[in-house]
């Protein structure tokens, strides 16, 4: 059944679809009705029991009064009336959570809002009138002699004792009513956190030294063991109406309990399940809470789909990148194989008949297809970059290090470069793509101190922000810092034709660092060398 949950939020109506009440309409009535009763019968019990302690009444006028018909009339006329009329006044609380016609939120939140002024002011009429139906009681049918002052006492007593008794069972309505309330969103609370500290930290044991005071010096006169007893007791009442009060702040407490250390993105089931319990102020910070749970899903729901979208364009994207790429590897490569070898040719057998400028115009044509093929290579390898899936293995970093720079040093002969690689660094990465990263960075660093008198590589590791940071190091040409946002753009060079290279490498590394939820930055002054970082998102591991 769909229902309309009433806060009165902004004064309009709030739809929030389905409401499953953890009481029903009967199930709180009853409940309700024996609250009421223990309201109109702990009372008397605990009240006349009090003046007779106080020697107000002996032992045989108390009995006298309670077996002649005016005070028992007085207290069952009460009850029953209390039993009709109070829930009578719920019955919109108990229709809306049975769902008939006449129930609605509006009327049942009304009716809690006015329930307290109601309560308190039978409550009290029937206490306040009961010392005059004692004392009547008492002066027609025993030997009672009726005065003010023992009117008066009689009074002071029923008021004390309708505080002391009242509030405990005020506040276990109040709990039964944050049971029933749980759907409703409610913009200010019924009752306050600052009015039961209040009552519980204020009143109550403000009420029970009265009556410890009024006990001692109207029956004892001094501390006796008697005294003592009379203390027990009082305090005793104020345990177990403590415990009322911290069973009430718990069950306000509990929803908000039950989420610590449970995640904030929670299943649509576990955020209707989320209900306040209480009609003070943490029943409202309840609701807004389960609120901003459910805004943070539909959130979470909309990204989802919106990272789905995503997703599904970036595949698309990539399968027209892999076309692009077959094209361009074979659309392009043919007439640059036409371009070289017509080159080649022309250079072989036409060569005596072309002078120095045209021989040089032919080998500037042969360069660039030779260049322009390196250059397709490239591009090609940093479109399949992200294509490939990943696949971790565990990596002997120095060993592939000593292994691509031996490469290296076999592609040039002759040249003595002092190459200083860490033993024992490892990681955990995808082999291919780091030999790729590794291979650009090391080619960098073998290129640009190939100008200098006693080139010197590096390669290492050192702790950077909690993470191991991987290096590459050498003492060649180096660069300006105010440029090294450049460096990892392709195309991006920052040295003339004296280097060869492409301008793609770099961006590569770049790529193949970021796929590895790594970051790889440089530090360089110009003709000091240059340094290389990269992190890859793992701790270092160390081999034996």
């Amino acid at each position: 059944m769909t229902r309309r949950l009433v806060g009165v939020r902004d004064s309009k109506p709030i739809i929030r679809g389905k409401v499953r009440h953890s009481l029903s309409g009967a199930e709180f009535l009853r409940r309700f009705r024996w609250l009421v009763f223990y309201s109109w019968n702990i009372p008397p019990v605990f009240g006349l029991g009090f003046i007779l302690l106080i020697g107000v009444l002996t032992p045989s006028q108390l009995l006298g009064i309670l077996i002649t018909p005016l005070e028992p009339a007085y207290i069952l006329s009460w009850l029953a009336f209390s039993l009709w009329f109070l829930p009578r006044f719920m019955r919109p609380l108990s229709d809306w959570l049975d769902g008939r016609p006449g129930g609605n939120p509006d009327a049942a939140v009304r009716a809690v809002r006015q329930f307290p002024l109601l309560y308190w002011g039978t409550f009290l009429t029937y206490l306040v009138m009961a010392p005059v139906s004692v004392v009547a009681a008492a002066h027609l049918y025993t030997d009672f002699q009726a005065t003010t002052y023992a009117l008066f006492r009689i009074e002071l007593v029923a008021l004390i004792v309708s505080i002391i008794v009242g509030l405990p069972i005020f506040f276990l309505m109040f709990d039964l009513f944050g049971r029933a309330l749980g759907g409703l969103e409610l913009t200010k609370p019924i009752i306050t956190i600052k009015t039961k500290v209040f009552l519980i930290g204020a009143l109550v044991p403000l009420l029970i030294d009265t009556m410890l005071v009024q006990y001692y010096w109207t029956r004892t006169g001094f501390f006796t063991i008697e005294t003592f007893g009379m203390w027990l007791l009082l305090e005793a009442l104020a345990i177990g109406g403590s415990l009322i009060f911290a069973h009430s702040f718990g069950q306000s407490l509990s929803p908000l309990q039950n989420l610590i250390g449970v995640p904030h993105t929670l299943p649509q089931a576990s955020i209707a399940a989320l209900r306040p319990l209480s009609t003070d102020e943490l029943g409202l910070l309840t609701t807004e809470y389960r609120m901003m749970l459910e805004e943070l899903r539909l959130h979470n729901e909309q990204l989802e789909d919106l990272v789905s979208v995503r997703t599904a364009e970036l595949e698309i994207a990539n399968r027209e990148l892999e076309a692009f790429s077959y094209s361009v590897s074979h659309d392009l490569r043919a007439p640059l194989r036409a371009i070289d070898g017509f080159a080649k040719a022309l250079s072989e057998d036409f060569s005596d008949k072309l002078d120095q400028t045209g021989q040089d115009y032919l080998k500037r044509v042969y360069g660039g297809a030779q260049r322009m093929g390196l250059l397709i290579d490239d591009l090609l390898q940093l479109s399949r970059i992200n294509q490939s899936a990943l696949k971790p293995t565990n990596i002997n970093l120095s060993e592939m290090a000593r292994k691509i720079s031996a490469q290296l040093a076999d592609s040039t002969p002759g040249r003595d470069v002092i190459i200083d690689i860490s033993p024992g660094l490892a990681c955990e990465a995808d082999n291919n793509l780091l030999n790729i990263a590794l291979t650009n960075l090391l080619d960098n660093a073998w290129k640009y101190s190939g100008k200098t008198e006693m080139p010197r590589i590096e390669f290492g590791a050192t702790n950077h922000d909690g993470q191991t940071a991987y290096y590459v190091r050498d003492n060649g040409t180096g660069f300006d810092m105010q440029y090294a946002g450049k460096l990892f753009g392709a195309f991006q060079r920052l040295h003339g034709a004296e280097f060869p290279g492409t301008g793609i490498g770099l961006a590569t590394v770049q790529r193949i660092v970021h796929r590895h939820h790594g970051r790889v930055w440089a530090e360089s002054e110009v003709g000091q060398g240059a340094t290389f970082f990269f992190t890859l998102g793992t701790p270092i591991k160390e081999n034996a």
